[in-house]
């Protein structure tokens, strides 16, 4: 969130009343309205209490006078800019509970005395706010105080992204997958509504990092089928690294899927942008795969184009002792 600015308070004391011109309800009016002008740097919530009692006793005073009616005018701007005041402070210090409250209670004043720009504006900082306190709640390990805020947050905004990005990354802490990933999706969809560009990437990256990192760890305890799952979760993620494709690429050929196999390992080959000597593994493997299908001329031709350490010896054997390449 941007830096929270307060707003500047216009304020003046109303002078000039006498006793003589002046009904008794309507010097009590202008008296509450002074002394909430004299708090305002002191004592805000107390400056608010005044304007609230100069308010409420010129809304039951059955005739005002002009000047009256100026001071109860007075009075009405300054509630929402001083609960505006509220909430910024309590922003400032961390305090979101407290912010949220005070934001509410400038959007319900600002619908009430007219401040319709400031009611908007505290409306649609309000889910932001649940955001940022379940985020703090996420990195104090408070989790399940996190989700329930940042349900709270998408009770007040159903759209708001980032909360569901938030109860994805808790879910990953809490080692709920199924959750985990439903959380991420209802991110990713709803950013792409919402045009929320930055928790769009995030969720994605998020995702695709996670499905990856699972995906490697199936590959080194052999479980073929998990990191099949992964490795193409990653890809719907966005991961388009050529390692996705040239481990896709192995486990195809595990299966005797030799068509799938060169079709993973060509785009793994297309998509890695360095020189000979990294593509090596590449060939490799694209040899090994038209080694079982006998296909021996295109075998002997990735072997070839595999001599680069440290695939060199492997290739070289290969096309000298098991092709017999010419």
């Amino acid at each position: 969130m941007k830096t929270l600015k307060l707003l500047v308070l216009s304020t003046v004391l109303i002078f000039g009343v006498t006793a003589v011109t002046l009904a008794q309800d309507e010097k009590a009016i202008i008296d509450a309205y002074n002394n909430g002008v004299k708090l305002i740097n002191s004592d805000t919530k107390s400056a608010i209490a005044s304007f609230e009692k100069c308010v409420s006793l010129a809304e039951d005073t059955e005739e005002l006078s002009e000047k009256g009616e100026q001071t109860k005018k007075l009075a009405e701007d300054q509630i929402p800019k001083l609960y505006y005041k509220l909430a910024v402070d309590s922003y400032k210090k961390h305090d979101f509970e407290g912010a949220i409250k005070y934001f509410e209670q400038t959007e319900k004043a600002g619908k009430k005395y007219g401040n319709q720009a400031l009611a908007q504006k505290s409306h649609r900082l309000i889910p932001k706010l649940y955001y940022a306190w379940g985020k703090q709640e996420f990195i104090q390990k408070n989790y399940q105080d996190a989700l329930n805020i940042f349900d709270k947050g998408i009770a007040t905004e159903p759209n708001l992204a980032s909360a569901y990005l938030g109860k994805a990354l808790v879910y990953d802490k809490l080692k709920q997958e199924d959750k985990m990933t439903e959380a991420a999706n209802k991110a990713i969809d709803i950013a792409q509504k919402v045009h929320d560009q930055k928790t769009l990437v995030s969720a994605q990256k998020f995702m695709r990092n996670y499905t990856y990192n699972h995906a490697v760890m199936a590959i080194q305890n052999n479980k073929q089928a998990d990191a099949e799952k992964y490795l193409n979760a990653s890809i719907k993620y966005g991961n388009n690294s050529p390692d996705v494709y040239y481990e896709l690429g192995k486990i195809q050929r595990k299966k005797g899927k030799y068509t799938e196999a060169l079709n993973y390992l060509q785009k793994a080959l297309s998509l890695d942008q360095g020189n000979e000597v990294t593509k090596a593994k590449y060939y490799f493997a694209l040899g090994k795969v038209y080694e079982d299908m006998n296909k021996k001329t295109e075998a002997c031709a990735a072997f070839r184009k595999a001599l680069h350490p440290p695939y060199d010896e492997s290739a070289k054997y290969e096309m000298e002792q098991v092709l017999k390449c010419k």
